[in-house]
């Protein structure tokens, strides 16, 4: 009784003790998950060839990696928690260990996931987009020409395509489909489906456009700088793609209009839901 009072005069309901128990026993499942993965690897007899060190970073690695699956705590936690493992164990020296860190490009792609992170709660991507579409969006090829601008715009901030086509430009088009009859069967091609496949086709482009296009361009640009010593930075993968990339943008939309036309040509409607939506 006393303990139900006490709950309830933090202003829990009586039973939010029995609820949160279960959920402490779950985090303390998975976090002895966590630690049998790791000290299951330190227990087994290191193979000839392989140094003790490597040994125990793969078993922290692999604690690492069944935590983010399992997240007893937030992923960026866990990474942390083994960042720290390793250098206070003395596997790696601390200097060894962050220096990732230090490295410029990890910045720059983190920056942009914030940066991203802001543009979706905000919903400026949102409002990009209906800028375009009102601008462009009186015709079909129009609308496809500034769905692609958008994600031209939001790829140099937005490090992840799946967080523009999925998050914003898809729902955007689907409305637009739907507004014209247009859904997924016998009405696909009246417009949906041209719009579907457009957005597909150039999202292909523009992730190669810019350093920030996708995630894994960073690891790419790490690669060409331990291979070749060539440091690839944000302005000289833009400028190296910026020609290919723009031509392209311009041509498949016309080409894709001719052999997979829509039935739809004229959508004044879009432009003026664009509009509204502003």
């Amino acid at each position: 009784m006393d303990s139900e009072q006490h709950t309830a005069g933090k202003g829990l309901p009586p039973d939010a003790a029995a609820v949160r128990k279960p959920l402490h026993r779950s985090r303390l499942i998975r976090w002895g998950a966590v630690l049998l993965a790791g000290f299951g690897v330190v227990l087994v007899p290191i193979p000839s060839g392989i140094t003790p060190q490597s040994w125990y970073l793969l078993a922290i690695f692999i604690a690492t990696i069944v935590g983010l699956i399992l997240q007893p705590l937030p992923g960026g936690a866990i990474v942390l928690l083994g960042v720290s493992t390793i250098a206070l164990t003395g596997v790696l020296p601390p200097a060894e260990a962050l220096s990732g860190y230090a490295d410029p490009i990890v910045w720059l792609v983190l920056a942009a996931f914030f940066m991203s992170r802001g543009m979706l709660k905000t919903g400026l991507g949102r409002r990009i987009a209906f800028l375009f579409i009102r601008a462009m969006g009186h015709r079909s090829l129009g609308l496809g020409y500034a769905l692609v601008s958008t994600d031209l715009v939001l790829a140099t901030i937005i490090p992840s395509n799946g967080a523009r086509t999925g998050g914003i430009i898809f729902p955007i088009t689907k409305s637009l489909a739907e507004a014209y009859e247009s859904t997924p069967g016998p009405t696909a091609r009246r417009l949906g489906a041209f719009l579907m496949i457009l957005i597909y086709q150039c999202d292909v482009i523009i992730c190669a456009m810019f350093l920030t296009g996708q995630a894994s361009n960073a690891l790419i640009a790490k690669f060409a700088q331990q291979v070749t010593g060539i440091e690839l930075s944000y302005n000289q993968w833009a400028l190296a793609a910026v020609v290919p990339g723009v031509v392209s943008l311009v041509v498949v939309p016309q080409v894709l209009y001719r052999i997979f036309p829509p039935e739809i040509k004229n959508t004044p409607g879009a432009a003026a839901l664009a509009a509204a939506e502003l």
